[in-house]
C-alpha cells in the first residue's frame, strides 16, 4: 500500500511526496533529468552536427568548433556572476533562464543560412543556456541539500549525462542521419523547454527553506563546540565552532570533511583551491574536445579499418550510447566509493583510465574491440566531474558554493576552449586526429598528479 501524503506544519500545504523519502534526492531526480536533455542534446547530441553543419556552411571542423570555443569563453566569463546570481537568487531561476534561452536557441539554430548567423546563435542562445543553467545550477543545489552524501548525491544527478547519452544522444544521431541536423534542432528545442521549466519549478533552495536539515538527518541531540571528523578527501582534522555538529545517530565518520563556510575571499586565498581548480581545468581541457568531437574521433579511429564514413557514424550512434551506459553504471559506485574513501584518490585514477582511453585510440586501426575499450575507460574518467564539485563543497561548505564554482569557470573555460579547434585545425590539416590525441593523453596525466597533491584547506582564522 503507498505511503499516505504527510501534512506540513502549515495545514495549507500538503507535501506531495511519500514521507519515508528525503525531498533532497526528489533534487537528485530533477537534476538528472535536466543533466539528460543537456548531455543528451548539446553535449553529447552536438557532436552528431558537426560533419553535416559543416559541410552544409562550406567551412572546415576547425571553424565549426570555433563556435564551441567562444561558447566556453562566454562561459568563462560569465561564470562568476551566473554563481553569483545562483547564490542569490537561487537554483530555480537560473535553471528556468538556462531551459529558455538553449531551448530557443536550438529552434533558432535550424534557421541557420551562414556561418555568421550560426555562432552568434550558438554563442548568444545555446551556449549561453547550457552553460548558465543546468548543472551550474543543480549541483550547487544539490551542495546544499547534502553532507554526508554530497558524492553519492552529486554522482547519481550526473547519471543524468549517461542517461542522455543512452537515450537522446542516439535519437539525435539518428534524426540527424534521417532527417537532417536542422530538424533535430527544432525537436531538441522544443523538448528542452517543454521539460526542462516545469522541472525546474519543483527546485526548493535548500533543506532549511523546508524545515529538514541536510540528508534529511535529525535535529542535533547535543549541541558541541568542536567535532573530530573523518575526512573523506583524505585525512583527519579538528574543526572549530562553526563546523556543523554530529547528529544524533550519525557516525561521525560519516560527515563530510568541511562544514566551515569559507567566505569567497577565504577561500580563494587557499593553495586548494587553485590546485582544486587547476586539476578540473586541465581535465576539461581534453573533455572539451572529446565530447565536442567524439564523434568524429571515433569515425577517423572506424576508418582505419577500410570503412567508409557513412558506416562509422552508423557505428558511432551505438558507441556513444555504450559510453552514456558506462557512465550510469561507474557514476553511482564511484559517488558511494567517494563519500567513504578519498575522492582525490579517486578522481587521480579517473584521470589516468582517461588517459589510457586516448592512448588506445592512436594506433588508427579501426578495430571495434579497441574503440569499445576506449569507451569503457573514457567513461570511467568522466566520474571524476561529479567528484570535483563534491571536493569543493567538502572544503569551501555551503554558503558561497555557487559563487565559488562560477570563479572556477573562468581559468577553467580558458584553459579548455581552444581545444576542438586546435583538434580540429590538426585533422583539417593532417586527415588524422593522431598528434591531437597525443597532448590529450599528456594533460589527463598532469591532471592525476595535481589531484594528489591538493592539501586540505587551513580554516581561515576568525576573531569572536
Amino acid at each position: 500500500m503507498a505511503n499516505p501524503p504527510v501534512i506540513d506544519a502549515k495545514p495549507k500545504r500538503l507535501r506531495l511526496r511519500p514521507a519515508n523519502i528525503f525531498y533532497g534526492w526528489w533534487i537528485v531526480a530533477i537534476g538528472a533529468g535536466i543533466d539528460a536533455l543537456k548531455h543528451g542534446t548539446f553535449n553529447k547530441g552536438i557532436s552528431f552536427y558537426v560533419l553535416p553543419v559543416s559541410r552544409e556552411l562550406g567551412v572546415g571542423v576547425a571553424a565549426i568548433s570555433i563556435a564551441e570555443m567562444l561558447g566556453r569563453l562566454e562561459g568563462g566569463l560569465l561564470g562568476p556572476l551566473a554563481g553569483y546570481c545562483t547564490d542569490r537568487f537561487g537554483a530555480r531561476t537560473m535553471l528556468i533562464f538556462g531551459g529558455l534561452t538553449s531551448g530557443l536557441g536550438f529552434v533558432l539554430l535550424a534557421f541557420s543560412h551562414s556561418y555568421v548567423y550560426f555562432i552568434i546563435v550558438f554563442v548568444g542562445l545555446v551556449s549561453l543556456g547550457f552553460r548558465s543553467g543546468y548543472n551550474n545550477a543543480s549541483v550547487p543545489a544539490l551542495n546544499q541539500w547534502f553532507r554526508r552524501r554530497r558524492a553519492l548525491a552529486m554522482s547519481l544527478a550526473s547519471t543524468g549525462n549517461g542517461l542522455g547519452g543512452l537515450a537522446l544522444a542516439p535519437i539525435v544521431g539518428i534524426i540527424v542521419l534521417t532527417l537532417g541536423w536542422q530538424t533535430a534542432a527544432i525537436v531538441s528545442g522544443i523538448a528542452i523547454i517543454a521539460v526542462v521549466v516545469p522541472l525546474s519549478l519543483l527546485v526548493k533552495s535548500s533543506p532549511e527553506s523546508m524545515g529538514l536539515l541536510p540528508d534529511g538527518d535529525p535535529a542535533p541531540s547535543v549541541p558541541t563546540q568542536e567535532a573530530d571528523t573523518v575526512g573523506q578527501t583524505g585525512g583527519t582534522t579538528s574543526r572549530p565552532s562553526e563546523a556543523a555538529a554530529p547528529v544524533s545517530g550519525v557516525p561521525s565518520r560519516r560527515l563530510a570533511w568541511s562544514e566551515t563556510d569559507f567566505t569567497v575571499k577565504e577561500a580563494m586565498r587557499t593553495a586548494s583551491y587553485w590546485l582544486l581548480v587547476l586539476a578540473v581545468g586541465l581535465r576539461n581541457t581534453v573533455h572539451s574536445g572529446m565530447s565536442f568531437l567524439l564523434v568524429p574521433v571515433m569515425i577517423w579511429f572506424l576508418e582505419g579499418g577500410g570503412r567508409s564514413e557513412a558506416d562509422s557514424q552508423a557505428i558511432a550512434i551505438p558507441l556513444v550510447a555504450a559510453f552514456s551506459l558506462g557512465t550510469i553504471v561507474f557514476n553511482p559506485f564511484v559517488g558511494w566509493a567517494g563519500d567513504n574513501w578519498s575522492k582525490l584518490k579517486l578522481s587521480s585514477i579517473a584521470m589516468i583510465s582517461g588517459s589510457l582511453a586516448i592512448v588506445v585510440l592512436m594506433n588508427h586501426s579501426g578495430h571495434l574491440w579497441q574503440v569499445s575499450l576506449f569507451v569503457v575507460l573514457l567513461a570511467f574518467s568522466e566520474c571524476a566531474n561529479p567528484l570535483a564539485w563534491a571536493i569543493m563543497g567538502d572544503f569551501f561548505g555551503r554558503r558561497n558554493f555557487a559563487t565559488l564554482r562560477g570563479w572556477q569557470h573562468l581559468p577553467d573555460q580558458l584553459m579548455s576552449m581552444s581545444t576542438p579547434v586546435w583538434m580540429g585545425l590538426i585533422f583539417d590539416r593532417t586527415g588524422s586526429y593522431y598528434w591531437a590525441l597525443v597532448p590529450l593523453a599528456v594533460i589527463y596525466g598532469l591532471s592525476a598528479a595535481c589531484y594528489l597533491v591538493i592539501p586540505l584547506p587551513k580554516v581561515p582564522a576568525r576573531g569572536d
